[in-house]
């Protein structure tokens, strides 16, 4: 994860950590972000991610992939949510995951 930091483009990641800055300041009083800068973060992740090789993003992907949470971590999660909505979610993750690497070198 360290070598794929270091290698992304820095103005990419400058670019994040103000994003982030900005939603963490203005969060409301359940800590949630306003939308506009939930967005505004997505959208530096979605230009930090493909400023790195491919291999390097499936390295991390893989590193992770390596730890056991056991069979029961994924139905509980599940049984906190609203199934729809997790499914939903989902879906815009592997849809944003397509995106991104589309567009990564």
């Amino acid at each position: 994860m360290l070598k794929m930091g270091a290698s992304m483009d820095s103005a990419a990641l400058k670019s994040r950590a103000l994003a982030h800055s900005q939603a963490t300041a203005n969060m409301d009083s359940k800590s949630v972000a306003l939308l506009a800068e939930y967005t505004a973060m997505n959208a530096a992740i979605s230009h930090m991610i493909p400023s790195v090789p491919a291999s390097q993003t499936m390295d991390v992907y893989n590193a992770f992939a390596k730890f056991n949470l056991g069979k029961d971590v994924g139905p509980y999660m599940m049984s906190m949510v609203n199934a729809e909505d997790a499914k939903a979610a989902y879906q815009a993750l592997m849809d944003f995951k397509d995106v991104v690497k589309a567009s990564q070198r």
